[in-house]
């Protein structure tokens, strides 16, 4: 057992042995009414489909807001969280397999159903799931952190669909008497995204195949690139949070060159560092490459007056992540 995980079962025990001294536990379910299902989900993207599917029939609670999955260890109140909650719904595809994992060897919650919607989605229709380009090792002695699957099918309009399908029909089944409203919003879900793929579409009408190329921070936005026919040509970090090298950095560059790429994607999670320092490089030799902030939609900030994101911010992200890079390849 890796020693983050064994600190990790001991911050567990410590909290739980703590709360239970106390005359009360944190309330992380207090704005559920009553008659509503508990849904607990991983991270932001999740939280805003499954709440677009829940509507006012069941409760949804997002475990993670300002911290993405990549590398995330879990923390002890997640378990609290988990030992209260009717359902846990998680992306799956090595996205957050790992501290789901560890959780739900330590919770005490016997009623909780569970659904891994990648999974799903490869079962039910493998050819809306991309495979990883990356599988090997980088050199550190790690494999590369996602499987041979691309986990960020949250950024495909077509998978966004077919996730919110896959949501509704376990919450019919944990609640059959609103199986048909789930299901309706489920519909009305895919509607939307369609209108998304619509605006990306018309937005990119005019940008010639040969410009449609992109060096990324990290391999997120395949889905994303995909559903509007460009290209990915490489990436800084071969993981989240790790820079690229200076021998990874002269191989970028020589690829810039050689595909006439036009834009760097940058996330708004990591530093541009690296970006900025490789345009400069290009400046030199007179290529002219702009850089572009693209929200991989991981993280979002807490709503006002509430524990969760914004239901709203994924369908305003999709939108300012298109309006961001046409504007950029005018």
């Amino acid at each position: 057992m890796r020693r983050p995980y064994l600190l990790s079962y001991l911050a567990v025990a410590a909290m739980l042995l703590s709360l239970a001294s106390c005359s009360s536990s944190p309330d992380f379910w207090k704005e559920a009414k009553s008659g509503q299902k508990k849904v607990l989900v991983t991270f932001p993207s999740l939280y805003a489909i499954t709440h677009a599917v829940a509507g006012e029939d069941a409760y949804v609670l997002s475990m993670l807001s300002g911290q993405g999955p990549h590398g995330y260890e879990g923390s002890p109140t997640d378990v609290l969280k988990v030992n209260n909650a009717d359902i846990l719904i998680y992306n799956g595809l090595t996205l957050d397999d790992d501290f789901v994992g560890r959780m739900l060897r330590t919770h005490q919650n016997r009623k909780l159903s569970r659904l891994n919607v990648g999974q799903v989605l490869k079962n039910e229709d493998d050819d809306l799931i991309q495979k990883n380009k990356h599988t090997h090792d980088h050199g550190d002695g790690k494999p590369c952190l996602h499987g041979p699957h691309d986990p960020h099918i949250w950024l495909g309009p077509k998978q966004a669909t077919a996730m919110a399908r896959i949501i509704a029909a376990k919450l019919g089944d944990l609640d059959p008497d609103k199986k048909e409203k789930f299901a309706k919003r489920a519909k009305a879900f895919g509607d939307t995204m369609k209108e998304i793929q619509a605006y990306g579409e018309k937005a990119f009408k005019e940008i010639d195949k040969e410009n449609r190329k992109i060096l990324t921070m990290h391999e997120a936005l395949e889905y994303f690139a995909d559903a509007f026919d460009f290209k990915i040509v490489g990436s800084f970090q071969p993981r989240p949070g790790m820079d690229a090298d200076p021998v990874a950095m002269s191989q970028l560059a020589a690829l810039v060159k050689e595909k006439k790429v036009r834009i760097i994607a940058v996330e708004p999670q990591y530093s541009r560092a690296q970006a900025e320092a490789l345009q400069a490089s290009l400046k030199r030799d007179n290529i002219d490459i702009r850089i572009v902030t693209i929200d991989p939609l991981e993280t979002a900030p807490i709503a006002t007056n509430s524990v969760n994101p914004d239901p709203a911010f994924f369908l305003n992200k999709m939108r300012e992540n298109i309006d961001a890079l046409a504007k950029a390849l005018q």
